[in-house]
């Protein structure tokens, strides 16, 4: 969440810039995992929809803590490394799904995507730490992969629990 801060640069180094952090809430494919215990139709799809969101939220944990110390690049600019090698395990582990369904497929490319510009957006701001204004545009490029990862979870939480 952003705070008020008495300069653009704090409020930058302070302010979590990271998205796909947060793990996915799909409860309603739980519960249709239960009816798949005997094999009705569609329950491959509950089944990749669960595998993908279980091995999203699997990085949950370490991509948090990694984003969190996102804040300290001005003076620590190794935080991005260790950014950029989470969100890397993300990406190989999202990549690695076998996924038959073309819709859960292209949802996975998609995160992978998305993943792969928040790294991205992490090494740049190695680059601009000391300009505030450069700053503010890679928290902004971030707030727009945030706003498009909320809609792909809301099409994945759409497509899994119909």
């Amino acid at each position: 969440s952003t705070q008020s801060r008495s300069s653009a640069a704090s409020d930058v180094y302070k302010r979590q810039v990271v998205p796909c952090a947060r793990p996915m809430q799909l409860r309603s494919v739980a519960l249709l995992t239960l009816l798949c215990t005997v094999a009705l139709p569609g329950c491959d799809k509950v089944k990749q929809c669960n595998s993908l969101v279980d091995t999203i939220s699997s990085h949950t944990p370490k991509m948090t803590a990694a984003s969190g110390k996102l804040a300290e690049v001005a003076t620590n600019p190794k935080v991005v490394d260790e950014y950029e090698g989470v969100v890397q395990g993300a990406i190989d582990d999202v990549k690695a799904l076998e996924l038959g369904d073309e819709n859960v497929s292209g949802f996975a490319k998609r995160y992978e995507s998305l993943l792969g510009d928040a790294k991205a957006l992490g090494g740049k701001m190695k680059t601009v730490t000391a300009d505030p204004t450069k700053m503010q545009a890679v928290a902004t490029e971030m707030d727009e992969i945030r706003k498009t990862e909320e809609a792909l979870v809301a099409e994945v939480n759409t497509y899994c629990s119909s």
